[in-house]
């Protein structure tokens, strides 16, 4: 247990405590719950605590556009429009700079990293997302710029794109797992979101991140029970008990 090791505050204070102190510093996360269950809050929170920081931060979005999620968020009184964002739309193909978030959409246009190993090949022009093309795209932004947090919104669509694009499923595990190794070794703090998959089947995100939070919801007459709980944290203790949490208007807060 690396108990001098830096921690980095997730922003939510209660789950900071969880965490027993919050997340290493430089390591991959995932966060897992089915949809509604408050995935994405928590990751912008994430990246909003990183903003008060004065850090860079960048949201690779993909199950919504960045300007959508950047408008949910006004309701909290939350101010994103500084980060960076990777818009992972599919058939994306313009660079262009809205009012107040900076989108890079240029991903159908990328090489893909198998390309890059070839200069004869052309660059792929396919209209699908593709994993490779994530991974190329992050290269280059993190070669221009030291990120500080990076939130990938979410896996479960980038596997299922990437299944559709490739057609064969042990390479796009193979590229997930080179993704998530190439974040690991950038030194940059990093949630990933996922829907919960087959409990008998491990998926490379839950192999290669260093901890899990799963955010679960359920209706109980007419009210809403949300619960979060660690399910696993390398490298350091934690709270292994479900505490309930709410979304309030101030954001999430853990009882």
């Amino acid at each position: 247990m690396d108990a001098g090791a830096d921690r980095v505050s997730t922003g939510v204070p209660g789950l900071d405590r969880m965490l027993g102190g919050g997340l290493l510093a430089g390591r991959p996360y995932l966060v897992t719950g089915a949809t509604g269950s408050g995935k994405t809050l928590l990751a912008l929170t994430f990246l909003l605590e990183g903003l008060r920081n004065d850090e860079p931060v960048l949201l690779v979005a993909v199950d919504e556009p960045p300007s959508e999620i950047v408008e949910n968020t006004r309701a909290f009184g939350w101010d994103l429009s500084s980060i960076a964002t990777l818009d992972a739309n599919p058939g994306t193909r313009q660079i262009r700079r809205m009012a107040d978030v900076q989108e890079i959409r240029a991903l159908g246009d990328v090489r893909s990293m198998r390309d890059l190993s070839s200069e004869a090949r052309k660059a792929s022009d396919s209209e699908d997302i593709s994993i490779q093309s994530i991974h190329l795209k992050l290269r280059q932004q993190l070669n221009g710029q030291k990120f500080r947090r990076v939130v990938v919104d979410s896996m479960t669509s980038i596997r299922r794109f990437a299944v559709k694009s490739m057609g064969d499923l042990q390479a796009e595990r193979t590229e997930i797992q080179s993704l998530l190794r190439f974040l690991s070794e950038q030194n940059v703090t990093t949630l990933i979101t996922a829907t919960p998959g087959n409990p008998a089947l491990l998926t490379p995100e839950e192999i290669l991140t260093r901890g899990e939070v799963l955010l679960t919801r359920k209706w109980v007459g007419d009210r809403s029970v949300r619960q979060l709980k660690i399910v696993r944290v390398r490298g350091s203790a934690h709270d292994p008990e479900r505490r309930p949490f709410a979304i309030t208007g101030k954001g999430i807060v853990v009882g």
